[in-house]
């Protein structure tokens, strides 16, 4: 099997088709060497408000947006530990391992915490919600937009309005589709919506960033021990002076400013979702050629990760050496799916020419494994 060892002098060589982090472009790297000022300073608070107003443009949205020193899992504690009492029930729906994450961030903060999940590989459709809301009165819903380990995309535009015609709060894990795939935020009526900034976005790990309406922050005001790193309340007083709590990592702030700039100013957001858009649909036309099969059920495929079953049986290790070799890095399943699917990432900064290329050599590879 091939080793890639930690490479001091020239960093990571390998073309990276993960569901994240995701290969960071050299504009973003230059930017994250720039010297900067303290966290306190007013250069500081000038680059923070960009990057702000920058993500209200992304989701569009008027709420105001958030950034955290965290991975999205901190984002997901803090709608746990903000927005439910202690006499309230949480409804989390799931259908994969970062649903059932989000599940246990609310059992183990001891909250009411209810899960109703699907089979890995389908989504939750609108009359499941339907159905799950009927049973019981749930004062906040937690979802996931795209499920990264089963590359299922739920059918978020069906199912937020059906959540908050109960008039619960919807908190949307959009991890690995946000600046990927269109949230309209405002329109649908999103309570939090969150992401971090090492998929998608093309950044190295270390922020994570949500938007957060009114109603939300008011329920945060009534909840007791919301505790102190992730509290809404204080997060939103220093944001009013575009600020942290506490001390973020300013160069990854940097870059996080330099990749809206481009995404909004030259690329343009409509067509950053469409090349996503044709990044999967290339990825499913491949697996339809070579005769292989899709792990999400049909019609609730995502964009931005394929999660491919191992139909053929092959040794997926081996498949993913043998990649490696090449210069490319996919991954094999996740949690329960290892050995049985394989994942291919397509999100970011990578075009269809990248993506041709690599599938010519995993081509060439699966072939040998047959």
């Amino acid at each position: 099997m091939t080793d890639i060892h930690f490479n001091k002098e020239k960093g990571s060589q390998l073309k990276l088709f993960t569901p994240g982090p995701v290969h960071v472009p050299e504009r973003v790297l230059k930017e994250l060497a720039k010297p900067n000022d303290t966290h306190r300073s007013q250069a500081y608070s000038e680059m923070h408000q960009i990057a702000t107003e920058g993500l209200q443009k992304l989701l569009f949205t008027k709420n105001e947006c958030l950034i955290f020193t965290s991975s999205a899992t901190g984002i997901m504690e803090a709608c746990v530990r903000n927005l439910v009492k202690d006499d309230e029930k949480a409804l989390f729906f799931s259908i994969g391992a970062f649903g059932d994450r989000w599940y246990n961030i609310g059992v183990t903060n001891g909250k009411n915490s209810v899960k109703e999940g699907v089979e890995w590989g389908k989504a939750i459709t609108p009359e499941f919600a339907q159905e799950a809301l009927d049973k019981d009165n749930y004062s906040v819903v937690f979802i996931q937009s795209n499920e990264t380990s089963t590359g299922v995309y739920n059918p978020i535009d069906e199912v937020v309005p059906i959540v908050k015609d109960t008039g619960a709060l919807i908190c949307v894990d959009a991890t690995s589709s946000m600046a990927g795939v269109k949230v309209d935020v405002d329109r649908l009526g999103i309570d939090v919506c969150l992401a971090s900034v090492q998929k998608c976005f093309a950044l190295p790990p270390g922020l994570a960033v949500c938007s957060v309406s009114h109603a939300t922050f008011e329920k945060a005001a009534e909840v007791k021990n919301r505790g102190l790193y992730f509290d809404f309340i204080e997060l939103k007083k220093r944001s009013a002076k575009h600020q942290t709590p506490t001390t973020p990592p300013i160069p990854q702030i940097r870059g996080l400013t330099t990749q809206l700039d481009y995404i909004l100013n030259k690329e343009g957001v409509e067509k950053r979702f469409e090349r996503h858009e044709q990044l999967g649909k290339r990825t499913r036309e491949w697996v339809r050629d070579m005769d292989l099969k899709m792990f999400p059920e049909k019609g609730y495929e995502s964009n931005t990760v394929s999660t491919i079953s191992n139909s053929l049986n092959l040794d997926i290790p081996k498949m993913v050496s043998k990649l490696l070799e090449k210069g490319y890095r996919i991954v094999n399943g996740y949690g329960q799916l290892v050995n049985k699917t394989y994942r291919i990432g397509h999100m970011g900064e990578i075009q269809i020419k990248d993506l041709e290329e690599m599938l010519k050599d995993l081509t060439e590879i699966i072939n040998e494994l047959k």
